[in-house]
């Protein structure tokens, strides 16, 4: 698959049981098949909060968003939630969800802050409020 934001190869990732497909040595960004952002588990929080700690090479590229897995169709951006802090890119045809590097750091401040929360969204919470913040990753972005 090929990176709907800056056109690198896109490679398969185990993240806690999980497979994604990660932008390595590109803009860092990670795609999610359908429903899968909603089963991040505690452990692939931690695999993929590790992989925005990587620096990127590109900076995505601005316009439309070809789907990785859809021939022809485009993502369409859209809010991550009603608090409309994120906003992420999903395919209208698979839903599939592309995040930008430092999108899912973000989906994780806004969980924190939230009144709320899923059970698998609460352990991941809990696994990143352990970690170390290193100086350059995203969430000091």
């Amino acid at each position: 698959m090929i990176c709907p934001a800056c056109k690198n190869p896109l490679r398969e990732k185990t993240a806690g049981g999980m497979a994604v497909d990660i932008c390595y040595g590109g803009c860092g960004g990670v795609w999610f098949d359908a429903r899968e952002l909603e089963r991040v588990s505690a452990r692939a929080t931690t695999t993929l909060h590790n992989v925005w700690s990587i620096r990127t090479t590109k900076a995505p590229a601005a316009g439309p968003r070809p789907c990785p897995r859809c021939d022809g169709r485009l993502l369409e951006p859209k809010w991550f939630s009603e608090l409309k802090k994120v906003e992420i890119d999903e395919c209208p045809q698979c839903h599939g969800v592309w995040l930008d590097a430092g999108e899912f750091s973000r989906i994780y401040e806004e969980f924190k802050g939230a009144r709320e929360t899923s059970p698998l969204w609460k352990a991941a919470l809990e696994v990143i409020a352990a970690f170390p913040k290193q100086s350059g990753s995203p969430s000091n972005a």
